[in-house]
């Protein structure tokens, strides 16, 4: 029964996963993810909803590898 929040842009490694495993799910970078990544951010507190699983969807999920936005 997903909404609007399922289709948002939430996760980065999600997002990875999905372009290795559905050859119809293609993705294309914006400029921001090579200048500036702030916008991965949620900065305005603005309330994106929940996901079907519950979980509350607001900055997007950064890879392992990754603790800040400034290091991703």
């Amino acid at each position: 029964m997903g909404g609007p929040p399922d289709q948002i842009f939430h996760s980065l490694n999600m997002s990875w996963q999905n372009t290795l495993r559905v050859l119809a799910d293609n993705k294309e970078l914006i400029p921001e993810f090579y200048t500036d990544c702030s916008f991965l951010i949620n900065a305005a507190h603005c309330d994106l909803g929940t996901d079907h699983l519950g979980v509350k969807v607001d900055d997007v999920e950064l890879p392992p590898w990754a603790t800040t936005v400034r290091e991703f």
